[in-house]
């Protein structure tokens, strides 16, 4: 009876242990994807750096001249829809100008002329005798439009869409601090109170078994959202679709911080090993 009661007591304790990895993989898990989203996703300075990638500034380039070709439609500029107004050196201001917006450092936003003007302003500085054709033609239509010039911008370049992003990029900003902070404490708090009930050895051998499963489910998730560009044509998808191509090599990234946390976890695991 003796024996059972204990059988019993070691069968609580590995549930416990189990219970215990489960809850800390979770909350490293969560606290090194919102750390890498903030720092990547959320990052102004991060995002202007990818975009000007060998990958990514062909996904730029395509996606600014498509509002372009909206924009010489709507002035009636007649463009093709299929041609390539703007090159590269000419899209990448305006980009930055949207990023800005969108990632820096902003209240709620409640207001798009301003970014319609900075565009303008790059359209009218970026474009000379040099650009295409139709390119200058844009801009000669642009200016006969006077102060209506702004409010076209906003149309071609869907700036309401960009100003609700920009709302919603502020509003995660702040949910991932906020949860940052709460699953450190969180994660201090589960530590301190194992401590209380294991020894060293052990505790180190279960933050360390959950390290390994955070970044498991890390590398699994970002491979599978980083394939997402490479095996479905998403180029067709609007704002979904431009962003999800930006993001496959980002995601890449992540799959990189999973590999870190795992390796980093394995060792002092092995070493914590019960056989060692």
């Amino acid at each position: 009876m003796t024996n059972g009661a204990r059988a019993g007591l070691r069968r609580v304790n590995q549930e416990q242990n189990t219970q215990y990895k489960k809850v800390l993989s979770f909350i490293i898990f969560l606290t090194v994807t919102l750390m890498m989203v903030t720092g990547t996703f959320l990052n102004p300075l991060f995002m202007k750096g990818q975009i000007r990638t060998s990958n990514n500034d062909a996904v730029v380039v395509r996606q600014v001249n498509r509002h372009f070709d909206t924009l010489a439609e709507m002035i009636g500029a007649n463009q093709d829809g299929n041609s390539n107004l703007l090159t590269s050196k000419q899209t990448q201001p305006i980009a930055d100008h949207i990023i800005d917006y969108t990632l820096g450092i902003h209240l709620f936003k409640f207001d798009n002329l301003k970014l319609a003007e900075q565009i303008l302003h790059d359209i009218n500085l970026n474009i000379d005798q040099g650009s295409s054709s139709d390119a200058q033609l844009v801009q000669e239509k642009l200016k006969k439009q006077g102060d209506n010039a702004p409010y076209e911008v906003v149309d071609a370049f869907s700036l309401n869409t960009i100003k609700v992003g920009a709302n919603i990029a502020l509003l995660l900003l702040i949910v991932n601090i906020i949860i940052i902070v709460v699953t450190l404490i969180s994660l201090k708090s589960l530590i301190e109170e194992m401590i209380t009930m294991m020894p060293t050895k052990m505790l180190i051998h279960d933050v360390t078994a959950a390290g390994m499963w955070a970044g498991f489910w890390l590398i699994l998730i970002a491979g599978l959202l980083a394939l997402i560009p490479v095996v479905f044509n998403v180029a067709n998808f609007a704002v979904l679709g431009y962003l999800l191509e930006i993001s496959s090599s980002i995601f890449l990234d992540f799959v990189i911080a999973g590999v870190i946390v795992y390796i980093l976890s394995t060792i002092p695991w092995e070493i914590t090993s019960p056989n060692n």
